[in-house]
């Protein structure tokens, strides 16, 4: 009787023992994310990725000289998305100052798609005044200045060219340190029926220069009808500098 006694106490020793270690095997399985959730983190942050990267590439291109920044907001981890087998498609259908959209989609093996959000910072240099300006005034080069502005946040267009604000006249009074837009400036034409002026065509980073001749007035930014000299050539472009037109 007592050797049973004895024997029944140590299988009840067992079982407790086995039950903790059930329990210790149970926790730690449960303390470690599964392959799935490894898996579906991994293609989140190459979403992630491959958007920030589409954002950079497509608003560099647009301002070469520019310092990017892009914060893509984290997407949706709770979304069962499966790998892609090809490239992922990524579109920006919207952008709002600041704050642009992408759509990202996928084919196969189970097609989805889904919106991400991104925060874009653009800085570059641009005109802006070294001292307060006051109405009517022909506008000095020492009264301006380049200064590194996040362009997404301003209205409206500016220079990043000092030659091309100074000697104009301000049409309003222009605070120490505003960013000199064209719309504080007279309307002062800047390219004169008959000039000669230089022609600039760009593709990339090269940029080719010729002769030509202005066929209307023009002010900065204005598209006008020009002629080139060497080829003869009638063509429209964009009035980018005092004497200088772009060739759309």
């Amino acid at each position: 009787m007592p050797y049973r006694t004895a024997l029944h106490n140590q299988d009840s020793g067992v079982n407790f023992r086995n039950i903790i270690l059930f329990g210790v095997l149970i926790a730690t399985f449960l303390a470690f994310p599964s392959r799935s959730s490894f898996a579906a983190s991994d293609i989140n942050s190459d979403i992630e990725n491959q958007v920030k990267s589409t954002i950079e590439e497509t608003y560099r291109s647009r301002v070469p000289d520019s310092r990017t920044k892009v914060t893509v907001n984290p997407t949706n981890r709770t979304l069962s998305l499966t790998p892609c087998a090809h490239s992922l498609v990524i579109d920006l259908p919207f952008a709002s100052g600041e704050r642009v959209t992408a759509k990202v989609s996928c084919s196969s093996p189970r097609p989805w798609s889904l919106f991400v959000t991104a925060r874009v910072e653009q800085f570059i240099d641009v005109v802006t005044a070294r001292r307060p300006i006051p109405r009517n005034t022909k506008i000095q080069a020492g009264a301006l200045t380049l200064s590194e502005q996040n362009v997404m946040r301003l209205r409206g267009d500016y220079f990043t060219r000092l030659q091309d604000v100074a000697g104009q006249t301000a049409r309003t009074p222009i605070d120490n340190g505003e960013v000199i837009s064209p719309r504080v400036l007279e309307a002062t034409l800047a390219v004169r029926r008959g000039d000669q002026i230089t022609l600039e065509a760009r593709k990339g980073s090269l940029v080719i220069r010729t002769k030509g001749v202005a066929l209307e007035d023009g002010h900065l930014n204005q598209q006008i009808d020009i002629k080139n000299l060497r080829s003869g050539r009638e063509l429209r472009g964009t009035v980018t500098a005092p004497g200088t037109v772009r060739m759309d």
